[in-house]
């Protein structure tokens, strides 16, 4: 008898949850027209059947699997469920759910919470992963799912060997389970305290927890606690790269210190090969550790302390060697220079200081040069500018100018326009440095440079009124650029009212410690005024600075001792700005000074007791 003239028993049986020949034969010549399309058991494409079988045998078809799914009752493992092989009868629901979920409209909506289990527990089944429609199931049920979920964790673990993998539940959330992470992860966390003997499996849980929102310091409380019991060499690198990727400030200090503990040289250096490995990963696998470690100064430390264990004189040469499988040295080596090439890669200076450092302290000296050499190959590239857009060429060519587009422009840009202010006082035909010369209060040049930066701005940036930091302090001025939010702070001062020392410090503290703090602002501007009522300073160290252009002078030099101090300072400049070059002298404004003051006196109202006469 022909397909098509079984329709109904296709459909109906007669009998509940039984797959029969005629289902079974259709649900393998539906997963063979489609084995090319996923990477599933099934992806339910029911339709496939319908040019080999007709539309009414594909539909009974699709009937029979909607209403199967729902009356046969799929075991788990840990209710018995083989471990290696997956039946027709599972399979044949998965069909049934994924036909469901994709054709009928809010599927999710129709399912009652036992339903929703039962569908759970098929998805537990499927082959690669998850099915495609199981996120969906959990977020319409989560504690639902997330309890199916955890049950089969649990019971993996409890029945986990020494060797061996199951490629079941703990496998599939580690891989794939994104979506429930946050929510099962807690439950975790006690068999992560417990003993765990399977280290794949260890690997996996870490990778769920370290994959949700448990906190860095639950992670690093138990890490700590673990990576420092009696060395194995199987789960103490995992212990060891979980903490750093947490808590790397004590982390990096522990596994040098273990790494120098170690009496026998292959025992260091296999620790460091299988540290480097799960912290960073390798070919044919993913580092799973949280990457608190990626900061210059954390990665520069252990790429030197890689570098010390895992020796390049050692290292496997696989150029032109053929085909191969990477093994534990392979990815080793590989991540260790992962590390040098995060560096090389991070812009800014504070990578430049740190490939330097690396250059000097590599443990493999004929590697030093190498290193200086990329160190010298960053700062050009840093140097570089990033090229104009069209719109930027245009506006050059018809104002002269371009509007800054990011921190370093708008810096560069701040530092031309106060040069500009500079030449206009102390060489322009219309200078009014002789009427500005008639106060020594930072307020009043405060206002003065901000209302001449405004009215010189052509909306390229902004000059907000005095800004208040989150310490309560105030920078003078903050340069704003248009679009993007990383101002260049200025720091003014009057020099005729400071010593040396409180300059040098102001320049150090102030603006490099406090105003620098911020990560969108790594430039700044030290902007000094001379008035002309002092003309010489004292400097730190005992020197003196005869003259205004010779503090400028010491100054700079001073910023160039201590920039290397300050990784997180990209550029600070020194601007002066010398009133008695185009007004008048220092001898004539004391003189000035001193009869305003007298003057002063005289017409301040006597107050208190009568003079006698």
């Amino acid at each position: 008898m022909l397909l098509a003239e079984r329709v109904d028993q296709i459909r109906d049986p007669g009998k509940p949850a039984i797959l029969t020949q005629d289902q079974a034969y259709l649900m393998e010549q539906m997963r063979s027209a489609g084995q090319n399309d996923h990477n599933h058991w099934t992806d339910g494409n029911w339709r496939s059947l319908i040019d080999t079988y007709g539309e009414l045998v594909a539909t009974a078809f699709r009937d029979a699997a909607v209403r199967f799914w729902r009356e046969f009752k799929p075991k788990t493992r840990s209710r018995g469920a083989s471990t290696n092989q997956t039946s027709n009868t599972v399979i044949f629901g998965l069909i049934g759910i994924a036909i469901e979920a994709r054709e009928a409209e809010d599927w999710y909506k129709t399912l009652t919470p036992i339903e929703a289990a039962q569908a759970a527990r098929y998805g537990l089944a499927e082959l690669n992963g998850f099915p495609v429609w199981f996120p969906d199931l959990y977020d319409a049920f989560p504690d639902t799912v997330a309890d199916v979920l955890l049950t089969e964790i649990q019971h993996e673990l409890k029945v986990e060997q020494a060797v061996g993998e199951s490629h079941y539940v703990l496998y599939d959330m580690a891989w794939h389970g994104a979506f429930a992470r946050d929510q099962i992860a807690p439950a975790l966390l006690p068999a992560l305290r417990a003993k765990r003997i399977n280290p794949r499996n260890l690997v996996y849980l870490l990778s769920i927890l370290q994959g949700s929102s448990v906190p860095d310091a639950n992670i690093a409380k138990i890490a700590a606690r673990k990576a420092a019991e009696k060395y194995d060499p199987d789960f103490t690198p995992i212990w060891y790269a979980t903490w750093a990727g947490v808590d790397p400030d004590a982390a990096i200090p522990a596994v040098a210190a273990r790494l120098a503990a170690l009496n026998d040289l292959a025992e260091q250096t296999n620790l460091a090969l299988r540290f480097v490995v799960a912290l960073l990963g390798g070919r044919q696998q993913e580092g799973r550790a949280r990457l608190a470690y990626r900061t210059v100064e954390h990665m520069k430390t252990l790429y030197l302390l890689m570098a010390k264990y895992i020796r390049e004189e050692e290292d496997i040469d696989r150029s032109g060697g053929g085909v191969y499988s990477p093994g534990l040295r392979d990815n080793a080596q590989e991540a260790r220079n992962a590390l040098f090439a995060f560096i090389c890669e991070m812009p800014g200076k504070e990578a430049y200081l740190a490939l330097m450092e690396m250059a000097r302290a590599h443990p493999a000296v004929k590697s030093r040069p190498w290193m200086r050499l990329h160190a010298k190959t960053k700062a050009t590239l840093d140097a570089d500018f990033a090229p104009w857009k069209p719109g930027q060429v245009k506006e050059f060519n018809d104002a002269r100018v371009a509007t800054p587009t990011n921190h370093r422009e708008l810096w560069y840009f701040a530092v031309e326009r106060l040069e500009a202010l500079k030449h206009d006082i102390e060489h322009g035909d219309e200078s009014i440095a002789s009427i500005l010369q008639g106060t020594d209060q930072e307020t009043d040049f405060r206002k003065f440079i901000g209302g001449w930066l405004r009215d010189h701005a052509g909306g390229r940036y902004s000059i907000p009124p005095e800004e208040e930091l989150a310490d309560a302090k105030r920078p003078d001025l903050r340069f704003r650029g248009a679009g993007f939010d990383a101002p260049v702070p200025v720091e003014l001062k009057v020099a005729d009212n400071w010593t040396g020392p409180h300059l040098f410090e102001r320049m150090e503290v102030q603006l490099g410690g406090d105003y620098l703090r911020d990560a969108r602002s790594s430039r700044g501007i030290f902007l000094l005024v001379q008035v002309g009522i002092k003309h010489s300073w004292d400097l730190p160290g005992g020197g003196r600075a005869e003259s205004f252009e010779a503090l400028l002078t010491a100054l700079r030099q001073h910023w160039a001792v201590l920039a290397n101090q300050y990784p997180n300072v990209e550029d600070l400049v020194v601007v002066g700005i010398d009133l008695t070059r185009r007004g008048l002298d220092t001898k004539t404004v004391k003189k000035k000074r001193e009869e305003r003051k007298v003057a002063e006196k005289a017409t301040k109202p006597v107050s208190g007791k009568a003079v006698k006469k």
